[in-house]
């Protein structure tokens, strides 16, 4: 995420997206694995992970399995429910219910419940506890708090279905990168003049200005580099707010400068010539100019060679994308800011690998932004008249204001400040919901 102030507006950009979807209270009846075909699933919260849906079911409910209670009398949920979590688990080939997964944050919880689950001898489920560490954020204490994360999940029995617990496990496991690799980093060595600029990778904007005057400035770029192979660099130059025409003396000069980072220092191992933009000519709209390097990074997005082209989809995905900004500022503004955290948790987890980044500084990250709502600033409605935005050739799109800016935004009364989230949202391929990315 990248900072800074400009006209009492502070923007946070970052690829973000959250997934569509929404709680209900129908009663849920989990005693024959085939009465959840009937759920109108589509009514729930739902992620995929590695071909398995998961929908999350609303707290609010008593549960039985097979035709008995659900022993909701040994684990409180409206106790530790800003971390416990029921969710129903679905393959996607072939797409059938297999089971449900148990979110607990309590240790004595979760040997309590699985020692009742297992004590049932007619159980039709083979029960797999997953142990994770996992921290949240304390908007009363200003601190991360950490939690002891126990997945109980109950998985139909049926030998066909043990690579699916398997996968499962490796879903929760925490992913640790090779510290040892080479690390490239990859920024521009940029200066502008009088112009309002522009600058993308890989169709994916990494800042823009409004430039009364000069700037020189180092601009890192791996955030928009997903994987090794050919990137795709476009400056573009516009009249500045409030003129028709372009600056005579307006230009943009860059160049792609390579360093190694995996010492925690920056060591520099190749540049680029110098690019231009050409003259500006009497009437031109905007100077331009565009260029490809080779990178080699030491690791790789693979979600991102699994999306669809969003421009190309017939269906009006506007009314789609509203929802999910509302559901997402009426749980702020009813004083849950866990559905935000996860998001800014999830953009920062690929920040993370992008741009080499440890543990603590991940961290200090997402709580320099909590930090920030933290300090009087309060979720704003959707003002109307928003606008699809898409990147990434397509890729990823995001609902944005009359000014140009990303929908979801925060504002604080006594500074007259405004903290802006840019939210992006995918479709995976075969998949018909808009996920995070």
């Amino acid at each position: 995420m990248f900072f800074w102030r400009e006209l009492n507006i502070k923007i946070i950009c970052a690829l973000i997206g959250i997934s569509i979807g929404c709680n209900t209270s129908k009663p849920i009846q989990i005693d024959d694995i085939s009465n959840l075909k009937k759920i109108d699933l589509s009514s729930y919260q739902k992620t995929t992970i590695a071909g398995i849906n998961y929908y999350l079911l609303p707290f609010e409910q008593d549960y039985t399995i097979n035709r008995k209670p659900f022993p909701n009398a040994e684990i409180d949920f409206y106790k530790y429910k800003e971390r416990n979590r029921v969710v129903i688990l679905e393959m996607q080939q072939p797409k059938k219910v297999i089971g449900f997964s148990l979110q607990l944050v309590n240790d004595q919880d979760a040997k309590t419940i699985v020692s009742s689950l297992q004590s049932k001898h007619n159980l039709q489920f083979t029960i797999d506890t997953i142990h994770k560490i996992d921290y949240g954020y304390n908007f009363e204490k200003r601190k991360f708090q950490n939690f002891n994360i126990t997945y109980v999940n109950l998985i139909q029995k049926d030998n066909a279905l043990y690579d699916i617990r398997q996968q499962l496990k490796r879903t929760f496991q925490k992913q640790i990168s090779n510290k040892t690799m080479k690390q490239p980093y990859y920024q521009l060595d940029f200066s502008a003049s009088s112009c309002k600029f522009q600058i993308k990778v890989n169709d994916i904007e990494i800042l823009s200005m409004n430039l009364d005057g000069q700037t020189a400035t180092d601009i890192p770029i791996n955030a928009a580099v997903f994987g090794s192979g050919l990137q795709k660099i476009e400056v573009k130059g516009y009249p500045l707010d409030g003129k028709k025409i372009l600056n005579p003396e307006a230009y943009i000069r860059y160049k792609i400068v390579e360093q190694n980072v995996e010492n925690g220092q920056f060591m520099f191992v190749k540049g680029s010539e110098k690019y231009q933009t050409p003259k500006v000519k009497v009437g031109e709209p905007f100077i331009y100019h565009t260029t490809n390097f080779i990178a080699e990074v030491s690791y790789e997005l693979q979600s991102w060679n699994t999306l669809r082209n969003i421009k190309d989809l017939k269906t009006d995905i506007k009314p789609f994308l509203i929802k999910a900004y509302q559901r997402l500022i009426k749980k702020a503004k009813e004083g849950d800011y866990k559905p935000l955290i996860e998001v800014i948790k999830i953009v920062e987890a690929r920040n993370s690998k992008t741009m080499y980044l440890s543990e603590q500084e991940t961290k200090q990250r997402i709580k320099s932004i909590l930090d920030d709502i933290n300090d009087g600033f309060e979720i704003m409605d959707l003002e109307g008249g928003q606008v699809l935005s898409y990147a990434g050739n397509g890729k990823l799109v995001r609902l944005v204001r009359t000014d140009g800016n990303s929908a979801l935004a925060f504002s604080n009364s006594k500074t007259s400040e405004e903290l802006i989230l840019d939210i992006w949202f995918c479709l995976p391929n075969g998949e018909s919901d808009f996920v995070v990315f």
